[in-house]
């Protein structure tokens, strides 16, 4: 089956190797994230804690629009590549 198939029939996802759990540097990420949290969390007050909350909230949506433009800034490329290899 071809890339093309793939992508069409939903079984090619572009995040599906991106950060993937099995990764030991992700993994390592992870874990020092949960760590710091575990040790910050107890401390904040009510308030601190739900600016905490939007902060993370908003790094979530500034990251996940970050990854959608990489996305499609990579796939334009690629598309590029393509009609520059087909037109010679």
């Amino acid at each position: 089956m071809s890339i093309l198939q793939d992508f069409f029939n939903g079984e090619l996802l572009p995040w599906e190797q991106f950060g993937t759990p099995g990764d030991p540097v992700y993994k390592s990420f992870v874990r020092k994230s949960a760590e710091l949290e575990e040790t910050i969390l107890p401390s904040l007050n009510e308030k601190e804690l739900k600016v905490y909350e939007e902060i993370k909230h908003l790094r979530t949506v500034q990251n996940n629009a970050e990854l959608e433009r990489m996305f499609l800034y990579a796939f334009r490329i690629g598309a590029l590549f393509i009609l520059d290899l087909y037109g010679e």
